[in-house]
């Protein structure tokens, strides 16, 4: 599960009260989490040896259920997913096709990886057959828009499906400062700089939650230092709760981060590497604070800044519920999909 799950899980949750809503996916815990939402699901095997397979079984199964419950519109998440934007326009659907981070233009480039040359093609080609493409953030936005006609564009920024009150976060009472970390544990993620910027530092206590390929690495690389990895978690607002700062050391790309949206709505204080849009969620830093991004000294000296001053903690954390609740609140994002749906809510 990652943010583009978390994703699903939400628009299952707008659109299910107002449409028949069927969801064509992989993973069972995606399954289960829509199936709450009254929302039909139909499971491709994970066939985690030949993913070939997945895309084989879907290419049939995406017109079976067109056809079979007169489907009107067909949406699609993933780069290699956009091929099934193809036999969705044949099948005369109004195809939306959702963009949660930027095109990597080198992805394209035939000799890095020759054999993905034909299904990255007719990703490209089934991409810019979609009705209407959907951009996460504006910073998706400004690097598709380019890339496709600027009608066909429209920007929906991710959303917080629950947004508790505000809580001031000052004072950690001269006990050990809490940080949480969200995420999946890959390189680009960046925990490795904050592992190392936390070294040395004395009470200090830093909880990991999330999974991936990197995390014996990065457990490795954490020894003798105060941190607590979870794993994966269905529910993380117990630990946004406990906490006192949230950290996204991001090397990017990254399309808009749920998990940073969710931290703010807590009225967590957030240090941010300065990606572009961490840059648009905070108003350009004034929800949060910044530090260059792949630079572990300056997110310790930020880090540090934030520990010692707690009124400093107070005002980012406030800024950022506000931000949120203004900006990313669910009901704005309802509007908004019920219209591209053309669905009355």
């Amino acid at each position: 599960m990652g943010g583009v799950e978390s994703y699903m899980e939400g628009l299952a949750s707008i659109l299910s009260p107002s449409a028949d809503v069927y969801v064509l996916c992989v993973l069972p815990e995606l399954a289960s989490r829509v199936q709450r939402h009254g929302v039909k699901t139909i499971q491709i095997p994970v066939f985690s040896k030949l993913r070939i397979l997945r895309f084989l079984i879907a290419l049939i199964v995406l017109p079976y259920l067109v056809l079979r419950h007169r489907i009107g519109v067909v949406q699609i998440n993933g780069f290699l997913e956009a091929i099934l934007l193809i036999p969705a326009r044949l099948l005369n659907c109004y195809t939306i096709y959702t963009r949660h981070g930027p095109f990597e233009t080198e992805l394209y480039k035939w000799y890095r990886n020759p054999g993905k040359l034909v299904p990255r093609s007719l990703s490209r080609y089934g991409a810019r057959l979609a009705s209407r493409l959907v951009c996460v953030s504006e910073t998706v936005g400004e690097v598709c828009k380019p890339l496709f006609p600027s009608a066909r564009v429209t920007v929906i920024p991710n959303w917080v499906a629950h947004i508790p009150d505000y809580r001031a976060r000052s004072s950690h009472s001269g006990r050990a400062v809490e940080i949480i970390y969200v995420g999946r544990l890959e390189r680009y993620k960046g925990l490795h700089l904050l592992l190392e910027a936390l070294r040395s530092l004395e009470k200090v206590h830093l909880t990991v939650l999330g999974d991936g390929a990197y995390r014996q690495e990065l457990e490795e690389q954490a020894r003798g230092l105060d941190v607590t990895f979870v794993g994966f978690q269905r529910d993380p607002r117990p630990f946004y709760e406990i906490a006192d700062i949230f950290v996204m050391p991001s090397l990017g790309p990254e399309g808009l981060p749920l998990v940073a949206l969710e931290a703010m709505a807590h009225s967590l204080p957030c240090l941010f590497s300065d990606l572009p849009v961490h840059r648009e969620i905070t108003q350009n830093a004034t929800a949060a604070l910044l530090f260059r991004s792949g630079d572990a000294h300056d997110l310790r000296r930020k880090l540090i800044s934030l520990i010692a001053n707690g009124s400093t903690r107070e005002e980012y954390g406030r800024y950022a519920h506000q931000r949120v609740k203004s900006k990313y609140d669910v009901s704005t994002a309802r509007r908004a999909y019920l219209d591209l749906f053309n669905v009355t809510g």
